[in-house]
């Protein structure tokens, strides 16, 4: 190949698109001049995923309703579109009593281990 020549282009395998797809985002995101910036790009990008996610289960719905016999594969498509939507929800906090340990949570330390 000469050095004028354009470089073939090669597929990435499959299992690398997920990895790759991610690398570039990052390498393409933008430089933001504040916390308070990048937290409305963070919101505004959250936003669009879910009204987009909405959409594709608004759409699956309504296809779902004309085309009866198909609804094996519709459902499916469903299923997949909530899983793609961005978990925007705080981690669940189990309330604790003052020794640290969970409400309802009797006996000694190691004792669910068996020790």
């Amino acid at each position: 190949m000469t050095a004028s020549s354009p470089r073939p282009v090669q597929s990435l395998p499959w299992f690398l698109g997920e990895e790759f797809a991610a690398l570039l985002a990052a390498q393409s995101m933008h430089k933001f001049r504040s916390e308070a910036e990048r937290d409305l790009y963070e919101e505004r990008a959250t936003r669009a995923a879910l009204e987009l996610g909405l959409a594709q289960i608004r759409s699956s719905l309504r296809r779902l309703r004309t085309e009866q016999e198909s609804v094996p594969a519709l459902l499916g498509e469903l299923v997949a579109a909530v899983g793609k939507l961005p978990t925007a929800a705080a981690p669940v906090v189990a309330p604790t009593r003052g020794d640290g340990r969970r409400e309802g949570e009797d006996g000694e330390v190691g004792a669910a281990y068996g020790a």
